[in-house]
């Protein structure tokens, strides 16, 4: 059977009879810093935007806003998501696919309403948290992730300790101080974890499967795992139960295009992105002379995806994550969520915000057409992207996208 990947071998020294955990610190995210009486008013501000969206936005162009009425529009646009929503809006690790089941050692029981499930540690929500269920404080109880073999990789580990949905919660009830980390059952980390409702996160190289060209054998390699253990605890002031409110995942393959996409290959003509093999030639877009070389296609990379965007033009459309740079007629290249575009992948230069009326690049017409509509699609599908073995960029229903070579590499 084939391995995860053979780097779990050399990323950490593990001793056989003692099972050593290489230790790992983490870096400090966001502060999460949540409260029943900030979710009111919440609501309330959230009830202030729609009024004015219904009795401003559609009927006054905003370019006719007077500056209160901007900034106004400015705040609502940050109110699209729920107040204990985790995962923005934008396209992230989730989008192609996420994890499929969660189980745990134990689970207190519900209490007042409330109840304390494995699934809380992944619902992406700050407002619900897992607690163990046993005598004491939960030392050697764990969470246990069940992960697809087609999922995208993981190389970020986001952990919100203790239950943060108010102050006053998350100080009453004990957290983790050191959480043993598995692959596959087998030791990896010793996440040490601080005592703090900021998010911690942890940098790994990929895991998951690297070979991602042909979907079907993909498919068929096995689940793997991921078990989070208590091993060590900051008490509580009140409760000796022990609570995490979320393990959530960030990581790579999850830039790519719907099927359907038309690739212009080497003669002109074009073929289904879906159709691409490692025999085909493809044109590249030649920065340094403005012209159109030929390239060999190295791979195709299939993925499943969620939460993708339809990008409108007046005579075409395109289906994309929103992390996929395009050209555009400012020479730089944007895409709809530059911060990932940047984050996860080689850039020579940084991506840029791309928005409705940015004009993108058709190479072959020698023009640039403009950018009408950003649009979500809901419904989970397959993607697409090709890799190259030379040139940073292919045409993609006419219009000159970016190859992306993620940071990590196995």
């Amino acid at each position: 059977m084939r391995q995860l990947t053979t780097f779990l071998l050399t990323l950490f020294t593990l001793s056989v009879y003692g099972q050593t955990f290489k230790e790992m610190k983490p870096t400090l995210g966001n502060l999460v810093d949540k409260s029943l009486e900030g979710e009111l008013e919440f609501l309330k501000k959230q009830k202030e935007c729609e009024k004015f969206w219904k009795e401003v936005v559609s009927k006054i162009d905003e370019k006719d806003f007077t500056k209160e009425q901007i900034e106004l529009n400015e705040f609502c646009a940050t109110l699209n998501e729920g107040y204990w929503d985790i995962i923005g809006v934008g396209c992230s690790w989730y989008c192609g696919g996420g994890q499929d089941t969660l189980s745990a050692s134990s689970e207190l029981e519900p209490s007042e309403g409330n109840n304390y499930s494995a699934k809380n540690a992944h619902d992406l929500s700050y407002k619900t948290a897992w607690i163990e269920g046993v005598p004491g404080y939960g030392i050697g109880e764990y969470l246990t992730y069940h992960i697809r073999p087609q999922n995208p990789r993981i190389t970020k580990v986001i952990i919100v300790n203790g239950y943060v949905k108010s102050e006053k919660t998350w100080k009453e009830n004990s957290r983790v101080k050191k959480l043993k980390m598995y692959i596959d059952d087998k030791p990896f980390a010793m996440l040490l974890l601080e005592d703090t409702r900021q998010e911690q996160i942890f940098s790994f190289e990929p895991l998951g499967y690297s070979d991602r060209v042909n979907w079907d054998d993909l498919h068929k390699k096995p689940w793997w795992t991921m078990k989070f253990e208590i091993a060590e605890v900051y008490k509580g002031d009140k409760y000796d139960e022990t609570a995490i409110t979320e393990i959530y995942f960030d990581g790579i393959d999850v830039h790519c295009f719907g099927a359907g996409t038309e690739i212009t290959l080497a003669d002109n003509t074009t073929k289904k992105i879906e159709e691409i093999t490692n025999q085909d030639w493809v044109l590249t877009y030649n920065m340094a002379t403005n012209k159109l070389d030929k390239t060999k296609v190295s791979q195709l990379v299939i993925v499943s995806h969620k939460n993708l965007l339809r990008l409108k033009f007046s005579d075409r459309e395109i289906i994309v994550t929103d992390d996929h740079p395009f050209w555009t007629d400012k020479h730089n290249w944007a895409s709809v969520n530059p911060t990932k575009s940047n984050k996860n992948y080689d850039q020579s230069t940084e991506v840029v915000q791309l928005k409705i009326g940015d004009r993108i690049f058709n190479p072959t017409e020698n023009r640039f057409l403009d950018l009408i509509s950003i649009e979500k699609i809901k419904d989970e599908q397959l993607t697409y992207t090709i890799e190259l073995t030379k040139g940073n960029s292919f045409i993609a229903n006419g219009l000159l996208v970016k190859t992306e070579k993620p940071k990590w590499t196995n």
